[in-house]
């Protein structure tokens, strides 16, 4: 059965994510494709910093290297930015006065924090992003509330312990999140231990999730899973899916 490039990709980040490194062959056998659309595939792979190509092979790269290679938050604000920002501007159609919010720290929720910091509306909004803090307290209609714990160099991401407390007192409408990557075993996937144990407590106290993805996120796996496919209420997205992923993601799905 033929599949498409994005699933056959999925497949080879699977495979990585076991594995952490393979030959060219190996991929070609274990997704029944021929060797050069192995290297197409892994070209593109590493195009969006996924992967690192060797010698006949590849092997997925790891947190260090993915920060050597510029994956701070001011790195990634300018990546894909056109996409980010229309879908900030889509999620905001969502949004109704005096609703309560929580907003991830990603660069693409950092687009609707620019919208939000503009609006008319009287909003609670709770997030764990340092930038969209400093966005958000200038706007007098928004009670913003900041969580998390610890702040490290190239985040925009308070992670460490949170005060689930917080989460508690407040009945959250809307989680606004990202992720590194999606796919259809694990789910919305990233990098930072702490900051995927605060977004696994966000999902958990918010009546709706919405991810907030552009074209280059999916068939990518990170290394850690936070939420389910099944946990997710919708998706915002730049590109069309292809019918058979479509029809295997329970959410409803938003192109723009």
């Amino acid at each position: 059965m033929k599949i498409f490039a994005d699933e056959r990709r999925e497949l080879i980040m699977t495979y990585l994510s076991k594995y952490k490194r393979a030959t060219v062959n190996q991929l070609s056998e274990y997704t029944q494709v021929t060797p050069a659309t192995i290297r197409t595939d892994l070209t593109a792979l590493q195009a969006l910093n996924k992967v690192e190509r060797t010698h006949g092979g590849v092997k997925l790269l790891n947190i260090d290297t993915l920060n050597n290679m510029g994956n701070s938050f001011s790195n990634r604000l300018d990546k894909n930015q056109n996409a980010k920002q229309k879908i900030g501007m889509k999620a905001l159609e969502k949004i109704k006065n005096h609703q309560c919010i929580l907003m991830d720290a990603s660069t693409t929720t950092y687009e609707l924090a620019k919208l939000l910091a503009k609006t008319d509306m009287t909003l609670t909004i709770i997030t764990n992003g340092l930038e969209n803090a400093l966005l958000l307290k200038e706007n007098s209609n928004l009670t913003v509330l900041v969580i998390g714990g610890f702040a490290k160099k190239g985040s925009n991401a308070l992670t460490g312990r949170l005060d689930s407390q917080i989460l508690n007192m407040y009945h959250i409408d809307y989680f606004f999140v990202s992720a590194n990557g999606i796919t259809l075993q694990n789910g919305l996937t990233d990098f930072s231990l702490g900051e995927v144990e605060l977004k696994k407590e966000m999902i958990q106290q918010s009546a709706e999730v919405i991810a907030l993805l552009d074209k280059s996120k999916f068939s990518i796996s990170s290394t850690l899973s936070f939420a389910k496919l099944s946990e997710i209420d919708e998706i915002i997205t730049d590109e069309t899916m292809n019918n058979t992923l479509i029809s295997q993601i329970p959410a409803t799905i938003t192109t723009i």
